[in-house]
C-alpha cells in the first residue's frame, strides 16, 4: 500500500505509541521470518494498520514478547507474538508488493526498470509462499490491478471509479478479517472507504509527478488541459480535500460500528487525527514519506507525525 494511514504521534500517549510500535515491529519480524530479511523493506504503516485492526477485533490475544531487531541486533524490542492476523498482514503486503512490482515494470521506460526486474525473482518468490496462505487475497490484488490498467487505458475522468477498483479490494480484503457476518457486513463498507481514501489521497500526492510525467491522474484529467498551472494544481488539491473530508466522514461512522476488543484509543488516534494529518500534509506538499522505518527499525518520529 502507499503508507498514509499512521497516527498522529504527539496525541499518542507514550504507552499508545510503545503498543503500536510493538506491532509495527512485530510486522516486521513475521515479514522476515516467512519471507526472508529483504521482505522487511515492504513494511509500511498501511499495513500496520491491517494487523492491528486484525488484532483489534480478535477476542483472543497473543501478547508481547522480546525479539531482537536486525536494524540493532544488540537491543532487544518488544514486538507483538507471531499469529495469524500478522501472518495475514505480511502476506496481503507481499502479494500486494509483487502486483505493484509488475505494474511498474510496465509502466516504466527508463533505466529503473532493469531494478525492477532485478527484485522480480525476490517478489515472485515472496508471493507464491504468500498464495499458498491466502490464495483468495492474490485473486483480488490481481482483479484490482486489471482493473485499475483498464481504467487508465481508457483514461477515465471520474475520481469515483478510478478509485473502485481500490476501494472494491480493500473491501474484499477487510472482509477476510471478520468474525461474524455482522461484523463482515461493517468490514465490507469499512474496507471500502478505506480503500477510496488511499486512492484519493495517492492521486493528490501524485499530482506534481504525473503532470511532469504524463501519468495518469483523474483529477489532472478533469481539468482537460496538458499542462495545468500550479494555481489549477492547488484548486484542485482544494477541491480533493473535500472528497477527502466527505470520505473520512462516512468511514468514522463506519468504524464506530465495529465492537473494537482493544487498540481503540490508538485506532482512534489513526481515524480521526492521523488521517486528516497525512491529508493536510499532501495538500499542503510537505513531501512524501511513505517509508517508514528509521535507523532502528523503529517508526520514526518525524514521519509518524508529518512534521519538518
Amino acid at each position: 500500500m502507499f503508507g498514509y494511514i499512521k497516527p498522529f504521534k504527539p496525541e499518542l500517549k507514550v504507552k499508545e505509541f510503545d503498543t503500536y510500535q510493538a506491532v509495527y515491529c512485530g510486522l516486521c519480524h513475521q515479514l522476515g521470518e516467512a519471507f526472508g530479511p529483504f521482505a522487511k523493506l515492504t513494511l509500511s504503516y498501511d499495513f500496520t494498520f491491517l494487523a492491528m485492526a486484525a488484532l483489534g477485533l480478535r477476542e483472543e490475544f497473543g501478547g508481547f514478547c522480546k525479539a531482537r531487531c536486525m536494524a540493532n541486533p544488540l537491543k532487544k524490542k518488544t514486538c507483538a507474538v507471531p499469529c495469524g492476523d500478522l501472518s495475514f498482514a505480511a502476506s496481503c503486503a507481499m502479494i500486494l508488493f509483487y502486483h505493484k512490482l509488475r505494474d511498474n515494470i510496465e509502466d516504466t521506460h527508463t533505466p529503473k526498470k532493469l531494478l525492477y526486474y532485478l527484485i522480480l525473482p525476490f517478489a515472485s518468490s515472496a508471493r507464491k509462499k504468500a498464495v499458498k496462505r491466502f490464495p483468495e487475497v492474490d485473486g483480488i490484488f490481481s482483479k484490482m490491478m486489471e482493473e485499475q490498467f483498464a481504467l487508465e487505458a481508457a483514461k477515465t475522468p471520474s475520481i469515483d471509479r478510478a478509485a473502485e477498483p481500490t476501494a472494491s479490494a480493500m473491501s474484499k480484503m477487510l472482509q477476510l478479517i471478520a468474525a461474524d457476518d455482522t461484523q463482515k457486513r461493517i468490514l465490507e463498507r469499512f474496507g471500502y472507504l478505506v480503500g477510496r481514501w488511499v486512492y484519493i489521497m495517492d492521486a493528490l500526492d501524485d499530482l506534481e509527478s504525473d503532470r511532469e510525467s504524463g501519468g495518469y491522474n483523474p483529477f489532472l484529467l478533469r481539468l482537460g488541459e496538458s499542462s495545468p498551472t500550479e494555481e489549477q494544481l492547488k484548486e484542485l488539491r482544494e477541491y480533493g480535500r473535500g472528497v477527502l473530508n466527505v470520505t473520512v466522514a462516512e468511514l468514522g461512522v463506519t468504524y464506530e460500528l465495529l465492537d473494537w476488543k482493544r487498540y481503540k484509543s490508538i485506532l482512534d488516534n489513526i481515524i480521526y487525527l492521523g488521517l486528516p494529518n497525512s491529508a493536510a500534509e499532501v495538500i499542503c506538499q510537505k513531501g512524501k514519506r511513505k517509508n517508514p522505518p528509521d535507523v532502528d527499525g523503529s517508526p520514526d518520529e518525524e514521519n509518524v507525525t508529518g512534521r519538518q
